[in-house]
């Protein structure tokens, strides 16, 4: 069924729901103390810190025998 539910955002999404109704309830309470999914992709795009893409690297030398 579809559920309009709202997180700790205020953000309202539409959201299909499945299970008894206990476990529905028990999806839509742990959604209100979330934040929706826009807002933890800008969370984690703004605490992120910029880490290089290629780090200097050496290779061990090679012990021969």
């Amino acid at each position: 069924m579809l559920y309009e539910v709202r997180f700790r955002c205020n953000h309202v999404h539409t959201m299909a729901l499945t299970g008894q109704v206990e476990e529905r309830s028990r999806k839509i309470a742990l959604y209100n103390q979330m934040f929706c999914p826009e807002c933890r992709a800008q969370y984690a795009i703004s605490h992120t810190r910029e880490i290089p893409m290629f780090r200097a690297f050496t290779m061990p030398a090679r012990q021969t025998q």
